[in-house]
């Protein structure tokens, strides 16, 4: 099945969720704990791709507002339900076109997104990220998955990727192996993307 074949609606409403492991991932976790000096303290925070809600609410804080971004109202409604009122908030919208606030984003953080997109659709991924993102802002990626795959999506990413797509408006200043989920391990890298 190819990913314009996918009705992420559709795999909401059936529960056909095998991405989503309950909790934010343990590399974005430890990631959190040991480099908090990366990671803006305030302002606004995205989540594309947010699935279930959980990274959007482990990186909000009275300071620091982040929005988890879906296409699937089911989804959406779901995170909604799942994690009630917080300083952060959940939009069904479409990446590409919603509407972003005015100065744009401090913090954007990709888990799963790009590797769901379309291969012809990734030039229009990196070009939406340095629109969205202000200058000083970060993109956080944790790069998953890095081997290759028979079966997709996910599809295969890799570091070079990140830097063909990210380094014309981007610079990479943190990217290590990551440990998260158990049936990922060997498959992810932590990185933080500063925009120019």
């Amino acid at each position: 099945m190819s990913n314009r074949e996918i009705d992420w609606e559709k795999q909401w409403q059936e529960s056909h969720t095998p991405w989503d492991k309950g909790e934010s991932s343990p590399a974005l976790i430890k990631f959190l704990k040991e480099h908090s000096d990366l990671i803006p303290s305030k302002g606004k925070g995205l989540v594309p791709g947010t699935g279930s809600g959980y990274d959007v609410v482990l990186f909000s804080s009275p300071d620091l507002h982040m929005t988890g971004l879906d296409m699937s109202p089911t989804c959406i409604k779901q995170a909604q339900k799942k994690h009630g009122d917080g300083n952060y908030d959940f939009i069904c919208d479409d990446f590409y076109t919603f509407e972003y606030p005015k100065g744009g984003y401090d913090l954007v953080y990709d888990y799963t997104f790009l590797c769901a997109m379309p291969l012809d659709m990734r030039p229009a991924w990196g070009k939406r990220m340095a629109e969205i993102i202000k200058p000083g802002g970060v993109l956080i990626a944790l790069m998953y998955p890095l081997n290759d795959r028979s079966s997709q999506p996910p599809n295969t990413v890799s570091v070079s990727l990140f830097h063909e797509l990210l380094d014309e408006n981007f610079e990479n200043i943190f990217l290590e192996d990551a440990i998260g989920h158990s049936d990922r391990i060997g498959d992810e890298k932590m990185s933080v993307w500063k925009r120019k």
